[in-house]
C-alpha cells in the first residue's frame, strides 16, 4: 500500500497516472535507462513550472521534486497492479 496516505481518491489518481506513464514509457521505444532519464527531465520541467507560478525558486522546487522522486521510489508497486492488467 502507498505510504503517501490513506485517501482512496489520491491513491487512485496516483496509480492511474503512474500506470499511464509506465505504459507510455514501455511504448516509447526507449530502454529502461533512457526512460528513467526522461522521467528526471519531466520532473525538472514540472519543478520549473512550479517556480514560475511562485511556489519557490527553481532550486527550491527542483530540490523538492528530487525528494518526492525519492519518496515515490520508496513506494510499493501494489497500486499499479490494478492498472497494469
Amino acid at each position: 500500500m502507498l505510504k503517501l496516505g490513506t485517501d482512496p481518491a489520491l491513491i487512485d489518481k496516483l496509480g492511474a497516472l503512474a500506470a499511464h506513464v509506465v505504459e507510455e514509457a514501455l511504448a516509447s521505444g526507449l530502454n529502461w535507462d533512457q526512460a528513467i532519464t526522461a522521467f528526471g527531465i519531466a520532473s525538472k520541467a514540472i519543478a520549473a513550472q512550479a517556480a514560475t507560478q511562485g511556489v519557490g525558486t527553481l532550486d527550491q522546487c527542483t530540490a523538492h521534486a528530487q525528494e518526492r522522486l525519492k519518496t515515490g521510489m520508496e513506494q510499493g508497486p501494489d497500486v499499479l497492479k490494478a492498472w497494469l492488467r
